[in-house]
């Protein structure tokens, strides 16, 4: 009996396993992390990433590196809370650096509770690794990182921290003693999902390959032992796994099993080496693939192509692609290419330099999904079957299977295939076959599949040419039913509007007889209101009230000039007490006294007093008669505006010195309200006379009592407010200003709304004696009338 050997279908590999083999990402990886530098290694399933990572952490530690491992399925990623998950990755790496008797993880913990437990785990790093262990390099190895994606919360930020630590390497010197090595079947857009954060970019990628024949003799040892031709033997091996770890791993198993039975080595017949390794394949890989697949392997494969009911068909369809293309390229044992069809014809190498093997990789998430399975490979931009094995199993039949399977119409397309392809009920119409067709795109179907949608588009078109003839039959039907209608109706209609006209033209001409003398009255009685009022001018007149006198000659005249032609006697009369009014009128009475330009003047209610304020900074109470009854000194600038109680007992002031004053209609002041930063442009008392508003250009509005205490500030303005008013009932005040704004406030100083559609500054405001209407003029030369619910009513 020949000696064992062990061969390993599976799991990690031994740093000493004698069937390890030595590929080129052996030495990239080692000699990247000496470097110092932050290495992911990403590839499908079983492709020896796991054996890579212990092998290459024994050679490291073995000169002296401190290294750990984060095993992510260690740690779970299903029922698993995030504190249980930073707390797991810090225990690891406790334990993983012999730091038991060196920190206490317990105590550690409990004081980093004020942070966020990725703070805890910077923090561990920063604080902990590399000062318990100084001067030396630390590389930590995270593997199955794939197992994180399906957390139910996110993990960005623990790729950001991994990113961090490189980036800090530039601030803190000590980031330089430690480098990450990342393994997983993932893509670095994987790591970092969120779009608006930065993406993983850092660290180098070691790209994973097959075996090579010359890396592959490890392998071939156990074969020397039980054949003499080995080296054949395990070409073939190759030629069928293009070098796939698991795969060639299990098929020198099966070479050397099936020869182990004799004592002595076995030979084979040169030339049926091919036949051998044929044989081996299929009897104990390829039939009844599914019942041998153990370990499992080629179940993944499936699964991962499968199981996503949402995108297998979109998987499957570019798979189909590549099934289909001419000729797919599989690496050989000796670094070039094995080519060959699905049928397994031979090829020239000339097909691979020219590039027309396989499709075109164009990055998609269908295509990297594909190539992470480990069903295909990337060659110089193209996408491949990875083995001859893979071809085998997952062949166009198989594919053909799959589809039939997530076909969205397959009941009835099975139902319609079982009627003998007779059963037009069971086609597709409508969205279920736009669907259908959708679903299709970029498939290759079987011809019954081409022929049911066909003849499911050709019925649904009939269908819907069948529809729109019946219905376009219907609505001719209709629209003879209805003009035989309309024709009795028009018969009807043209007796009715024969007998309408002749009333009409009846009733028009005795209309337009009423029209004309009511023209004329109409007219007749405009010249008559206009002689009334050039009486009433003349009447004026001699009764030495000439400027009534002048504004009723005025009337006079403008309604003259909407009548037009009057004749010239009432145009004379018109003309004559207009030049009567202006050029004998004399000046009844002038205000004179202030020593610079008036600003405000204010009529007390009873008539008698009038108060002008002025830029002189003075207030000066008149008589109608024109004669000075008092100067009011107080204000240090320009009065702005002055406003008599309604008992006419008391006058308010307001200017540019920023303060309101009451005053006694005699002129004594009684009270200076201060409280306001820049100048008052208006003051406005209450009907009440209890209160008075004061609007300011410091963009407020203020309350005051009599006394002078102030009861509240109406902030909202967000510019000079120039006007302010009381409503009829006291409750409500409006202001208008800089802003372009009118705002509408309650007593209390509750903003109620805003009124806009000024295009300037608004002047003044002012209620309607029913306080329903607010009224507003602005230098955008409107006039606006609101509502008081804020409704835009007129713009004059």
């Amino acid at each position: 009996m020949i000696n064992d050997y062990q061969y390993q279908i599976g799991g990690s590999l031994a740093n000493d396993a004698p069937t390890y083999v030595v590929r080129q990402a052996d030495s990239e990886l080692y000699e990247a992390l000496k470097a110092g530098e932050f290495c992911y290694i990403l590839n499908s399933r079983q492709m020896g990433k796991s054996s890579l990572l212990v092998r290459t952490l024994h050679r490291l530690q073995a000169e002296g590196f401190q290294c750990s491992t984060i095993d992510m399925t260690r740690i779970g990623s299903e029922n698993i809370t995030p504190l249980q998950w930073y707390k797991g990755m810090v225990s690891d790496l406790w334990r993983g650096f012999n730091l038991l008797g060196k920190v206490n993880l317990k105590t550690w913990w409990r004081d980093e509770e004020d942070v966020s437990f990725l703070q805890r785990l910077s923090h561990f790093i920063e604080d902990i690794l590399l000062v318990k262990l100084p001067d030396t390099k630390i590389i930590i190895f995270v593997d199955e990182i794939d197992s994180i994606l399906s957390l139910d919360f996110p993990v960005d930020d623990f790729f950001a921290l991994i990113r961090f630590c490189y980036n800090q390497r530039a601030i803190n010197f000590e980031y330089n003693r430690i480098s990450f090595a990342i393994f997983g079947v993932a893509t670095p857009s994987d790591l970092i999902a969120d779009k608006k954060r930065t993406p993983f970019n850092i660290g180098r990628a070691i790209n994973l390959r097959g075996f090579e024949l010359h890396e592959a003799q490890p392998l071939a040892a156990g074969l020397a032992s039980a054949v003499t031709n080995y080296q054949p033997i395990l070409k073939q091996i190759l030629a069928w796994t293009s070098g796939q770890p698991f795969l060639t791993q299990k098929l020198c198993y099966l070479a050397y099993m099936a020869t182990k039975s004799t004592t002595k080595t076995v030979t084979i017949p040169a030339g049926t080496e091919k036949f051998w390794v044929d044989s081996l394949v299929r009897e104990h890989i390829i039939d009844k693939w599914e019942s041998q697949d153990e370990p499992e392997h080629l179940k993944t494969i499936k699964y991962r192509v499968v199981s996503n009911k949402q995108r297998a068909g979109r998987l499957l369809g570019i798979y189909q692609q590549i099934l289909q293309s001419r000729l797919p390229i599989f690496w050989d044992c000796e670094g070039g290419k094995s080519d060959f069809l699905p049928a397994f014809g031979n090829h020239s190498e000339s097909h691979f330099s020219r590039g027309a093997a396989g499709i075109s990789a164009d990055d998609s998430p269908e295509q990297i999904e594909l190539l992470l399975s480990g069903l295909i490979v990337k060659i110089n931009g193209y996408l491949h079957l990875r083995n001859r094995i893979y071809a085998e199993i997952f062949n166009l039949e198989w594919v053909d299977k799959q589809l039939g399977q997530l076909r969205p119409y397959s009941q009835t397309f099975d139902a319609w295939i079982a009627s003998q392809q007779t059963d037009y009920s069971r086609l597709l119409r409508g969205k279920a076959l736009k669907d259908g067709q959708i679903w299709a795109q970029g498939k290759s179907l079987s011809n019954l599949d081409y022929q049911f949608l066909a003849a499911s588009a050709e019925l649904d078109r009939r269908e819907v040419q069948q529809g729109l003839e019946a219905e376009r039959i219907k609505e001719v039907e209709a629209r003879l039913a209805q003009e035989k209608k309309s024709a009795k109706r028009q018969k009807l209609l043209l007796f009715a509007v024969s007998i309408a006209m002749l009333l009409a033209i009846v009733l028009g001409v005795t209309s337009y007889s009423l029209y004309c003398r009511a023209a004329i009255r109409e007219r007749e009685a405009r010249i008559s209101e206009i002689a009334a009022l050039v009486s009433s001018s003349e009447g004026l007149f001699a009764s030495d009230r000439r400027l009534d006198a002048l504004i009723e000659a005025i009337k006079a005249k403008r309604r003259l000039q909407k009548l037009g032609d009057t004749g010239k006697k009432i145009e004379n009369q018109v003309i004559n007490v207009l030049r009567q009014a202006v050029y004998e009128i004399d000046e009844y009475n002038r205000l004179s006294g202030h020593k610079a330009a008036v600003m405000t003047v204010d009529i007390s209610p009873d008539s008698q007093l009038i108060a002008s304020g002025s830029v002189d900074k003075t207030i000066k109470l008149w008589r109608r008669d024109g004669r000075e009854v008092a100067t009011l000194k107080g204000h240090q600038a320009i009065v702005r505006s002055v406003k008599f109680s309604p008992d006419g007992e008391l006058i308010a002031s307001g200017g540019d010195d920023g303060t309101v004053k009451l005053w006694q209609k005699d002129g004594t002041l009684l009270k200076t309200f201060q409280g306001h930063s820049a100048g008052i442009w208006l003051v406005a008392f209450s009907p009440d006379g209890q209160t008075i508003a004061s609007a300011s250009v410091d963009t407020t509005v203020k309350l005051w009592q009599k006394d002078g205490s102030l009861l509240k500030t109406f902030q909202g303005h967000t510019a000079g407010v120039s006007s302010v008013a009381f409503s009829p009932d006291g409750q409500t005040i409006v202001s208008g200003g800089g802003d372009k704004t009118v705002k509408l406030w309650n007593i209390d100083g509750t903003l109620l709304r805003t009124l806009q559609g000024h295009t300037a500054v608004v002047s003044s405001v002012a209620f309607s004696p029913d306080g329903q209407t607010i009224a507003s003029t602005s230098g955008d030369k409107t006039v606006k009338l609101w509502s008081k619910n804020g409704t835009l009513l007129i713009t004059l």
